[in-house]
């Protein structure tokens, strides 16, 4: 994790929470599938923001970090999830546990990380424990939400906005949150990094949506238009189908070629306006923190959401 020195050295303690942690387990198998992601490497974008936050208050308190690697447990357990429910192959780089292990061991590993999550959680306390039941259930609340939409190219975009908020919103507002109540910061500050948690998480969602039709495969590790075979139309897709109406019937077609899907929305203006809603939602983020007392952290704070719209 690049940053500040005092945040590398934070994320290096966490790193070392994670393993313990995930591989606390005495069965080799449990240990191995459980610690199998976390090996595979990652940004730590959540953790680094309880970290990043508790900066706010007092830094540095046990309660912080197990915050930061409950969070970062509970994310990875939504990566294994979604593996299986997506049948993805590889992430980051490595075979998924599923395709390791079979579908049985990855939904387990994964059920074991949300109770490690949680375990930790509730060592850090009541606030902690409350945030977090929260936001994994906003998760699952947006999972299932867009679950019930998948194939429809109708779908409106305050639809797609509302499930992202959820799906992965919920982590980054959280994220925040928990790094504001570990460190005593005041109601006011809570509710100032809350609303950039919520800002980031749609800008980031929105910029990994576009990755998906313009981004880099060797880069993001997947093959452009996954989520259009998958189903998950997501908020370009949906801008296309409104700009070029006969699009929403070639998406659902048996035939339909992914190429020319790609190509016409590509062309369709809709990428250039996603990009101005992630944008939208990454200034949004940055200006939730005005009024906020001047520091390190501040400026770690407001160079995020420009490094997450550099991807596209």
């Amino acid at each position: 994790m690049i940053g500040p020195t005092w945040l590398v050295e934070d994320m290096v303690r966490i790193e070392r929470l994670l393993l313990d942690t995930a591989g606390s387990s005495n069965d080799p198998l449990v240990g191995e599938a459980s610690t199998h992601l976390i090996k595979a490497g990652g940004k730590r974008l959540r953790p680094a923001l309880v970290l990043i936050s508790s900066r706010v208050g007092t830094p540095g308190t046990r309660e912080t970090d197990l915050a930061a690697a409950a969070i970062e447990l509970v994310h990875l357990a939504t990566l294994y999830h979604d593996d299986v429910i997506d049948q993805t192959e590889t992430r980051r780089g490595a075979p998924t546990v599923h395709s390791k292990w079979g579908t049985e061991v990855a939904v387990l590993a994964g059920d074991y990380l949300f109770a490690k999550g949680c375990g930790l959680g509730a060592e850090a306390g009541t606030q902690v424990s409350r945030i977090l039941a929260g936001a994994i259930a906003e998760v699952c609340e947006g999972q299932i939400a867009e679950t019930t939409t998948l194939g429809d190219p109708h779908r409106s975009t305050d639809a797609y906005l509302s499930t992202i908020s959820r799906k992965t919103g919920a982590l980054f507002r959280a994220a925040c949150e928990l790094g504001a109540v570990t460190s005593g910061a005041s109601p006011e500050q809570i509710s100032a990094l809350s609303g950039y948690g919520t800002h980031l998480g749609l800008a980031f969602q929105i910029v990994d949506d576009l990755l998906d039709l313009v981004g880099d495969p060797a880069v993001t590790g997947k093959a452009l238009g996954t989520d259009i075979r998958e189903g998950v139309f997501t908020l370009p897709v949906l801008e296309a189908c409104r700009r070029v109406p006969e699009l929403a019937k070639l998406l659902t077609a048996a035939d339909r070629d992914i190429d020319d899907l790609l190509r016409t929305i590509q062309t369709s203006g809709a990428v250039e306006e996603a990009q101005e809603a992630a944008k939208g939602h990454a200034d949004a983020a940055v200006a939730s923190l005005n009024g906020s007392s001047a520091g390190e952290w501040l400026e770690a704070l407001k160079t995020i959401p420009a490094g997450v719209l550099a991807q596209i």
